[in-house]
Parts: structure tokens; C-alpha cells; sequence
């Protein structure tokens, strides 16, 4: 299969890449950064209608990795256009060339605990794709225009998958990041992450065909467990007390529920850091 990758040169893309290389797939590479020496691909801003247009030509399917990843150092209006106007015109210039397969990097940041101005309270736990949305930054605002402009594709007849990612990060960087800092400052991220490498297969795996019932389906993509060798109920009781627990939550277990990605996609998060 002909696949198209946005962002091709990001942490999530270029692993998105590699795996489907390894897999025998024709990869078409987008990315404002040129591929180096050797490589396939020209820069591409995905701004450029005309340039979007012309790089997914013969392409079978695509995978829309490509974004700004937060919102620091930019400004709120250029952040909304930019993550808006790229996936609109990935989505629009794919369904014109009859391509009828799309996989979306979201976010859980959606759900604003991540990036709002002021701590917002999380008031049940475990997390999963029912749970309401209560973002107030912009951030989190475009996450919720990607999914539901692959929404409104999906209505006209495309496979969408929007899956949000949790914090993608290497088993080091997990170990860097979140096990040896305060836990306190991983409180809004719920001490979650998921593996680069298990994020991107959950990319590869969005790209089999399902049934008409499930052509567009969110899902939720983090690891079954947390980054701290502290118990889950025990960060919850001293960081988060005011939080409904509504399943058990043994040893270290997440506090995101992933079971929707196993049912669609037959995702399950395999790796773990603490091998």
C-alpha cells in the first residue's frame, strides 16, 4: 500500500515511518523538513493546498501525524490555524483523489487537564472516550476540530481513526520524565504516558478495514500503566482526593482506559518500561 505521512520528521511520524517501511508499504513522506540525503520526499507545508494536493497523488491511505505538539512559544490564533488548516487539507485534498482511509494523531490533552490556565479537577477516574470534555485552551481546542472535522469525512464515506495519544515518550524518557520527578508534577497528566513505539503501531494497525458500523471511531492510546513505581491508589488518595475511582485500580495500573482500542483496532499496549 501507497501511505502518506504528515509530519514525517517528528517523533511520531518518523517512527510511523520506519514501521511501515519494515512492512513492505510504499511511504510518502510530508514534512516542512526536507528528507535527508537519500531519503524520499520534499518539504512540504501542509499551509499549501496546491503542495498537499500534489504530494498525495497515488496515495492508498494517510496518516496525519503532523502538528504543532503544544502550545508554548506561539501564539493561541497562530496555534487554531495552523493544527486546523493542516488537517483540513489533508483530509479535503485526500477525499477529492478518492482516498478513503485517514488516521488522525489527537491528543489526550483533549480533555484539558494538560495545558489549562488554571489546574482543572478531574472528577472520575478511569479516563476513557466517554468521558466529557472539559478543555478551555486552545490546545485542546484544535484536538477537538481534528476529530471532528475526520467526523464529518467519515459521514461522506472515509475510514477515520482519531486517536489520542497520551504523552508519547521512550521508555528513557518515561524513567526521565515522570518516574524520577516530583509526582506532583505529573498530577494534570495523571502520571499516563504511552510508548513512541506502541503509538505508532496503533497507527499501522488503524489502516485495516473495518465494518461500515465503525467507519469513524476515537480512541483512546495510552499504556496499562502509569509511569510511577508508587501504587495508583495511593498517588490518587495524595494528590487527587477529591477524584471518584470507578473500578479498581491494582499495583500501578492507569488511569486511562484503552479497552475501545483493543475491541476496534485490537490494540493493546505490549511494551513497558519498567523491563
Amino acid at each position: 500500500m501507497r501511505i502518506w505521512v504528515s509530519g514525517a520528521r517528528g517523533k511520531l511520524g518518523s517512527e510511523v515511518c520506519r514501521q511501515l517501511s519494515a512492512a513492505g508499504h510504499d511511504v510518502v513522506e510530508a514534512d516542512l523538513v526536507s528528507s535527508a540525503p537519500g531519503g524520499v520526499g520534499d518539504s512540504i507545508d501542509l499551509l499549501d493546498r496546491e503542495a498537499v494536493a500534489g504530494s498525495l497523488r497515488g496515495v492508498e491511505a494517510i496518516v496525519h501525524c503532523a502538528a504543532i505538539p503544544s502550545p508554548e512559544n506561539i501564539a493561541p490564533a497562530d496555534l487554531v490555524h495552523i493544527n486546523s488548516m493542516t488537517t483540513f487539507n489533508a483530509l479535503e485534498e485526500a477525499w477529492k483523489q478518492g482516498i478513503r482511509t485517514a488516521v488522525l494523531a489527537s491528543s489526550g490533552s483533549i480533555y484539558g487537564t494538560a495545558w489549562s490556565p488554571e489546574e482543572l479537577a478531574v472528577p472520575e477516574v478511569p479516563i476513557d472516550e466517554e468521558t466529557p470534555l472539559r478543555y478551555v485552551d486552545p490546545y485542546a481546542l484544535t484536538k477537538d476540530v481534528l476529530e471532528r472535522t475526520g467526523e464529518m469525512y467519515a459521514r461522506r464515506g472515509m475510514q477515520v481513526t482519531a486517536l489520542r495519544f497520551h504523552w508519547i515518550l521512550t521508555p528513557g524518557e518515561v524513567r526521565r520524565y515522570i518516574t524520577e520527578a516530583p509526582p506532583e508534577d505529573n498530577r494534570r497528566n495523571l502520571w499516563g504516558y504511552v510508548d513512541l513505539a506502541e503509538a505508532a503501531r496503533a497507527c499501522v494497525l488503524s489502516l485495516n478495514p473495518r465494518p461500515e458500523s465503525d467507519r469513524y471511531a476515537t480512541l483512546l492510546i495510552a499504556a496499562e500503566d502509569t509511569g510511577m513505581l508508587q501504587p495508583t491508589n495511593e498517588l490518587l488518595a495524595q494528590y487527587l482526593p477529591d477524584t471518584d475511582i470507578r473500578t479498581d485500580l491494582p499495583a500501578t495500573t492507569s488511569l486511562y482506559d484503552c479497552r475501545r482500542a483493543a475491541d476496534v483496532i485490537g490494540w493493546t499496549h505490549r511494551s513497558r518500561w519498567r523491563e
